[in-house]
């Protein structure tokens, strides 16, 4: 009945009963007939069959009102009159009892065919237009999850393209705000540096060293210092050079916390070549290369200059 109701099919029942005397006579001459059996094929009919000695035969008997044996009924879907639109159900629209030849229960068959036949096609119309319908309310969701998808996705990544640039701006912020501020720590440290730096030597002092530097704009500088002055001094002196003729009041009391300062030169005597490093503990006059007069090239500072000599 389920598989009949779901594809819309007739269905026909057969009980018997081994007490009747036709039974035998129905089996043989009528259900195992080729006429009758090509029929059911070519109408595409469920056949069901059964014994109303088994529970579940007897219980079809119960259900069909069936007094005499064989018994068949014709079953199919119908839509109730005045339930347009409901779930079709299965009924009994022809039922005959007792003996049957092939040719007579054709032609029953055939008249419920004609009958009904035109109602399931209705139906199936009906089934396929729901369908379709459903069909097309489905692509149309599919495109609209589809189109709502790409549309997250587009939002997404522009989401993530101005967050993006955000951080991009933010850290460039940051690491200007860093350049200035080193620059400024850098200018201040100098501005205090200079302050710290000793007055060059009375012409009257002995152990006095005399240093010629050629600065990174060709300018030649020519100092004098205590043999007691420490390398850093010689450091401080050049790179405080381009403060010297400001006036005193640009100076700065105090080296800027949180401010390491690093010097962004090396001072080098080129014959031979001797890189004299930065130290706050070395007196010239023990630095090699420095005591008691010496020329030197301030270079720049680059990753490949930090060798010893």
């Amino acid at each position: 009945m389920e598989r009949a109701k779901n594809g819309l099919r007739f269905v026909m029942v057969i009980l018997q009963s081994d007490e009747h005397d036709d039974t035998d006579k129905f089996n043989r001459d009528t259900l195992t007939s080729d006429l009758l059996i090509t029929f059911l094929r070519e109408n595409n009919i469920i056949t069901w069959a059964g014994d109303v000695k088994d529970p579940e035969s007897f219980q079809a008997s119960i259900t069909l009102q069936a007094t005499t044996y064989p018994f068949i009924a014709i079953i199919v879907a119908q839509i109730p009159h005045g339930s347009t639109g409901s779930s079709p159900r299965m009924i009994a629209v022809d039922r005959f009892e007792g003996f049957s030849t092939p040719e007579n229960m054709i032609a029953r068959l055939t008249i419920s065919i004609n009958r009904y036949g035109s109602e399931l096609q209705r139906i199936r119309s009906e089934r396929a237009g729901h369908e379709a319908a459903r069909q097309i309310r489905a692509q149309q969701d599919d495109a609209y999850l589809a189109s709502l998808k790409a549309d997250q996705e587009k939002e997404r990544k522009a989401h993530e393209l101005a967050e993006a640039k955000r951080l991009a701006e933010e850290r460039a912020r940051k690491e200007e705000e860093a350049r200035q501020l080193l620059a400024l720590n850098r200018e201040n440290w100098r501005r205090w540096a200079i302050t710290q730096l000793p007055d060059e030597p009375h012409p009257n002092e002995t152990e006095v060293a005399k240093l010629s530097f050629k600065l990174a704009n060709g300018e030649r500088v020519v100092r004098k210092f205590r043999a007691t002055d420490t390398v850093e001094t010689a450091y401080i002196f050049v790179d405080t050079y381009h403060l010297k003729n400001e006036a005193s009041s640009s100076t700065v009391s105090e080296p800027p916390s949180n401010y390491k300062h690093t010097f962004d030169f090396l001072l080098v005597s080129p014959y031979p070549r001797i890189v004299h490093h930065v130290d706050k503990f070395k007196e010239i006059k023990s630095e090699r290369g420095l005591w008691p007069s010496a020329n030197l090239i301030v270079e720049g500072l680059t990753s490949d200059d930090d060798d010893d000599e």
